[in-house]
């Protein structure tokens, strides 16, 4: 079965380069074409081809470097030959683009979308590679529209970076539609020197709703493909009755209630911080059962893999099973277990006694903050002024605890 799933794993990865190879030349050749049509001299064919070709072979290993440090976004890191696709699409649209006029050029939602499908960084350069294509392929284009265009596009890609599973888009597509709307007047009126005008305006506004359309559509296909999917994937995995927790629940019920126990706590806490509850709760239930069959018979790989765990899921797991305060997340889920078994060691002591639990949950805040465990942990003072509060709001549940 593992040489069987190694075969499959190398023949995915083969057809992933052969595409992405194919995808490089075919726009190389378009872009080829299309010089020499707009009769061009032969010296511009070549620096246009070899220039986008230098571009996408940067894309290329940013791509290999990111998916094995696994900093791509949502599922992406399995999706290559989607992203290359993508990326050939936008590349078509892109040239097409040198046939209207420059101020109704569409690069926003192409960053965006390019973006979406890989990370920020690896979006933000293919899109200056396809921008700085059609900026040396056009006549009227200036070095002061690839500057409109990429300013416009790294606000894009830099709104709509932190998007999670709930997927507010709201405030982003104002802000992007704004900056838009204020980029493309400046332009016309600092660098083609025109009067701020009310008829100024319509090509600006053409282009914001134009803009704004493509990118709704976007976002709506990626949420269908790609973000639907994860929500699923994490009401599935939270479900106390999940095929794991079940199978721990009949095995070893003190370890299945003390996840029960963390995942509540947590999902409270990174509620009250707009934080990842999903990838939280998720970590908190599974991080220490990957421990436990670690230390026991297998390996949490299989976990990981069988069920097909969010990336982001996967990332929290191993901070939080190497302790590491590093994200908000494994903050709160760190916290959420040592604030369990604080207290549950205290009632096993104090069995007929009442158990301090503000004095416990104040000692262990005191302690992280005196300590060195949240030097590279990006949670604030306020935030964990807050933590600390909700722990102590739960003394009825703490009771529920004995």
């Amino acid at each position: 079965m593992n040489l069987k799933n190694k075969t499959e794993k190398s023949m995915g990865r083969v057809k992933e380069a052969i595409v992405s190879i194919i995808s490089l030349l075919l726009t190389g050749i378009i872009t080829a074409v299309i010089t020499f049509y707009l009769n061009r001299p032969i010296a511009e064919v070549y620096r246009n081809t070899i220039a986008l070709w230098t571009g996408e072979l940067v894309i290329l290993f940013l791509w290999y470097q990111n998916a094995i440090c696994h900093s791509l976004r949502y599922d992406n890191e399995k999706h290559q030959i989607r992203f290359f696709g993508v990326f050939f699409v936008c590349f078509l649209i892109s040239a097409g683009m040198l046939f209207l006029p420059v101020g109704s050029w569409g690069f926003l939602p192409i960053m965006v979308l390019l973006s979406m499908f890989s990370n920020s960084f690896i979006g933000l350069a293919a899109g200056s590679t396809l921008l700085m294509t059609v900026v040396s392929l056009s006549t009227d284009a200036t070095i002061y529209v690839f500057f409109l265009y990429f300013m416009l596009g790294l606000v894009g890609i830099s709104l709509f970076s932190k998007l999670d599973v709930e997927f507010r888009i709201g405030e982003p597509l104002y802000l992007s539609a704004l900056c838009s709307l204020v980029l493309q007047t400046a332009y016309l009126v600092i660098f083609e020197n025109q009067s701020l005008q009310i008829e100024l305006l319509i090509l600006p506004v053409s282009n914001l709703f134009v803009n704004l359309v493509l990118l709704l559509l976007i976002l709506k296909y990626f949420s269908r493909l790609s973000m639907y999917h994860i929500q699923d994937k994490y009401e599935e995995i939270n479900d106390p009755e999940f095929p794991v927790l079940a199978k721990l629940k009949q095995k070893d019920r003190e370890n299945y209630m003390e996840a029960i126990h963390r995942a509540y706590l947590a999902d409270r806490i990174s509620k009250r911080l707009h934080i990842n509850d999903k990838a939280v709760k998720g970590c908190s239930y599974y991080y220490k059962l990957a421990e436990i069959r670690e230390n026991g018979q297998e390996t949490s790989a299989p976990l990981q893999e069988a069920y097909d765990f969010p990336e982001e899921l996967k990332v929290l797991m191993e901070e939080c099973k190497e302790g590491r305060y590093g994200s908000k997340e494994s903050c709160v889920v760190l916290t959420s277990e040592k604030v369990i078994s604080r207290i549950r060691r205290a009632q096993k002591e104090n069995d007929d006694q009442t158990v301090p639990y503000k004095t416990i949950i104040t000692e262990i805040f005191d302690e992280m903050m005196e300590g060195d465990s949240l030097l590279n942990c990006d949670i604030s003072i306020k935030e964990l002024r807050i933590m600390e509060k909700v722990f102590i709001e739960e003394k009825l549940y703490y009771d529920f605890l004995r």
